[in-house]
């Protein structure tokens, strides 16, 4: 039977250990210390689970994101971080129009003339370099070079450009000038007990028996080109072990130290250290990265902001990660903090501090000479294998490590004549299907949505949960729903909030409730029986679409289509409602714009896009959800075969409502605001300029021109504030 050895039981060793279980392989995993986890380890300490520094779950492949979420419960997490820099709180990610208006005037002159006179042809050789390159020595000496040179203790020009190539993401001031809105949206996962070490706990857990700690592997024995047995120490007694393979996720110099070759690869300590504040909260942030280099901390970590289950309510522990050497480096922490107002001396109830000598990788110049040194040795033996940061010298993550044992594990599967288990399959979920929420907005016309309920209690779908939310009608539509449609769930918001903010309220909920997606309909749309199942179907068929349209009709007509998908037409410039010429109506295809009357929306879409922009009223509120949805790479698929029907502008009136032309023009010009850069800026002031044309000379709506110059300047005066993501308050 094929025998593995895995050398560490960190969560590489773990991951790969656990996998060759699902395998039906043979293996033991060593481990010198006498608890597992390694750098994702979590211990209990004054009732609070603290983790080793500061860890997140985040990763963009669905299938290593959906195993790992399967192994323990886990909460997302909307990231909320500071940076203090210069001696300033700024926003995580740093915005470099804030950190200009923050620094003294010299400075501000400073970044920007360095960056017009920045060396453009220097050679890029090293880490400063390739800062000074892009962004000139302002921005270098301000901001890359204290936080770089604290994390890994050697100057600039001795760090690596690969380092840059792989960590250096600032925008630069000349493109955020150009770019009106740059919102970033990121978020991340995190156990909702035990802290970030349930992972780890969990794949232990299932391969326990398999597991020798306190075990000190002392030899390799080497047979030719293979590694034949391993000699370990457990308990005062030598053990010889005979392998067919070993996944090493040790130090690789301490790996090719044990195959005879002595290479420099250089590794910075962390000092973890940690604070019982006599404080609720210290903020409501996950973490905080200080670039000061007078600032022996580098980032910085409250556990209680990564779950506040179980923890003590009066009390909290943040955890500071410190690559600085200082003699009492607990004491040097909390006179830096106090120092800048993050903590008072006399809330510190106690410290602890835990080290990992083998913590970061050191990018230094000769690192990729000594990698691909390091590399070729390791290459040599043909069934040695590598996994991990520490092993692979790489800066990794829990997806990466386990991204890798999925790789590693496969590999000597198929070298023991084997068929390796598809992972994917191991996660697909099970035959039941998806979990639908159907969110309903409505503002009185009780018996419109009468009939839109109607049609969609009768679809023959299951499983659905409806919500219909309800702006503050005042035709008693929310009693006559309770009274005929009791399965309903209303929610009463007591006001006219607008579209996407009243939406944004049954999104919430629904999304909180664990939907798998939306069907988000109009109050004057009526659905036919299949609808539903016709776009879970094509959603099957089109894993990457985030929101899928059907075939909207107008009320009463079985072939006069109302929309089949808003398209961009650049003369005269337009998002036409309907594709028109010669594109078919009647064909599955990707488009550019949905309109809301009736979407089903994928919870991903949620996730990577936000919800709707509250900044709207209504109109262009789905268009500009479209743009965003686009642009975080999802598609957006007009489903023919789903059917609609849609009462149009049952609530607004339309084009005889002052209302609707004072938000047409607010509405227009937010979203040419945000989005006018991408079509270009001529053809966005044309695309205003020709709705003037088309609506008030061609049309001779004049009356309402008042309304739409008093939306216009509305929209140019109401700020362009971040997106709600899931979660936020609405």
């Amino acid at each position: 039977m094929t025998r593995v050895a895995i050398l560490g039981a960190g969560i590489a060793g773990l991951s790969s250990g656990w996998l060759l279980k699902q395998n039906n392989l043979d293996f033991i995993i060593l481990e010198k210390q006498p608890y597992i986890g390694g750098l994702a380890r979590s211990f209990e300490w004054h009732g609070f689970n603290c983790d080793f520094a500061a860890h997140r779950l985040f990763t963009t492949d669905e299938v290593i994101l959906q195993k790992l979420l399967s192994l323990v419960p886990m909460g997302r997490h909307i990231r909320r971080s500071q940076i203090y820099l210069y001696g300033n709180w700024m926003s995580d990610p740093l915005d470099t129009i804030e950190l200009v208006s923050r620094l003294p005037v010299r400075d501000k002159f400073g970044i920007i003339w360095d960056y017009l006179t920045r060396p453009k042809h220097l050679e890029e050789t090293n880490f400063e370099n390739f800062v000074l390159k892009r962004y000139g020595k302002s921005l270098y000496r301000i901001f890359f070079q204290p936080y770089t040179e604290k994390l890994f203790g050697i100057t600039g020009d001795e760090i690596s450009v690969l380092w840059a190539r792989q960590k250096v993401r600032l925008a630069s001031p000349m493109d955020h000038f150009k770019e009106n809105s740059k919102t970033k949206f990121q978020y991340f996962y995190y156990p909702i007990r035990g802290g970030y070490g349930t992972i780890s706990q969990k794949l232990y857990h299932d391969i326990e028996e398999h597991v020798k700690l306190e075990a000190l592997v002392t030899e390799l024995e080497i047979d030719q080109n293979k590694i034949s047995a391993i000699r370990y120490v457990q308990d005062g007694v030598e053990y010889h072990e005979p392998v067919d393979f070993v996944i090493s996720s040790l130090p690789l110099s301490l790996t090719c130290r044990m195959l005879g070759h002595n290479l420099q690869l250089g590794f910075q300590k962390v000092d973890a250290v940690y604070l019982l504040i006599n404080r609720p909260l210290v903020s409501d942030n996950h973490w905080f990265y200080f670039t000061d280099s007078d600032v022996c901390v580098n980032r910085l970590v409250e556990f209680k902001n990564m779950s506040s289950v179980d923890t003590p309510e009066d009390r909290s522990v943040i955890c500071a990660e410190v690559t600085q050497h200082h003699q009492d480096v607990a004491q040097k922490v909390v006179e830096d903090l106090t120092r800048i107002g993050l903590v008072k001396k006399d809330e510190v109830l106690d410290t602890l501090v835990v080290r990992e000598n083998f913590a970061y990788p050191v990018y230094n110049q000769e690192y990729d000479v000594v990698l691909k040194e390091a590399q070729d040795i390791i290459r040599r033996y043909e069934n040695l294998y590598l996994v991990g940061r520490n092993a692979e010298f790489r800066h990794r993550e829990v997806d990466d490590n386990f991204a890798a044992a999925i790789e590693v594990t496969n590999s000597i599967v198929k070298a023991s004549q084997r068929e390796p288990i598809d992972v994917k399959a191991m996660i697909e979920p099970s035959p039941t299907n998806p979990l639908v929420y159907v969110v309903i907005l409505t503002f009185n016309h009780y018996e419109v949505t009468q009939e839109c309920l109607a049609s969609v209690t009768q679809m023959n779908y299951s499983p659905f949960e409806i919500v219909l939310v309800d702006n503050g009608s005042s035709d008693d539509t929310v009693q006559n729903v309770l009274n005929e449609f009791p399965s309903v769930h209303v929610i009463e918001n007591g006001q006219n909030l607008g579209v996407p903010t009243g939406y944004n309220v049954g999104f919430q909920y629904a999304l909180n409730q664990g939907a798998d997606f939306i069907y988000m309909l109009n109050n004057d749309t009526v659905v036919s029986p299949e609808s539903l199942q016709g776009l879970l179907d094509a959603s099957k068929e089109h894993p990457n679409a985030g929101i899928l349209m059907p075939k909207v009709l107008y009320y009463g007509s079985n072939d006069r289509v109302w929309s089949s998908g808003g398209v961009h037409r650049k003369f005269p410039p337009a998002i036409l409602m309907t594709r028109r010429g010669n594109i078919p109506v009647d064909l599955t295809q990707t488009i550019e714009y949905a309109p809301s009357c009736g979407l089903l929306i994928h919870r991903q879409a949620f996730e990577k896009a936000g919800l709707f922009d509250p900044g709207y009223f209504f109109l262009y509120d789905d268009w500009d959800f479209s743009e965003r949805v686009r642009a975080h790479g999802m598609d957006i698929l007009y489903v023919p075969t789903a059917h609609i029907w849609h009462k149009v502008a049952t609530t607004t009136k339309g084009p005889q409502s002052p209302l609707f032309w004072r938000t047409y023009g607010a509405s227009t010009t937010r979203f040419f605001r945000r989005y006018g850069k991408r079509s270009g800026w001529f053809w966005s002031f044309t695309h205003i300029g020709y709705i003037i044309l088309r609506e008030f000379v061609a049309k001779g709506n004049w009356k309402f021109w008042p309304e739409f110059r008093k939306g216009m300047v509305e929209g140019m005066q109401k700020p362009l504030s971040a997106i709600p993501m899931i979660n936020d308050q609405v």
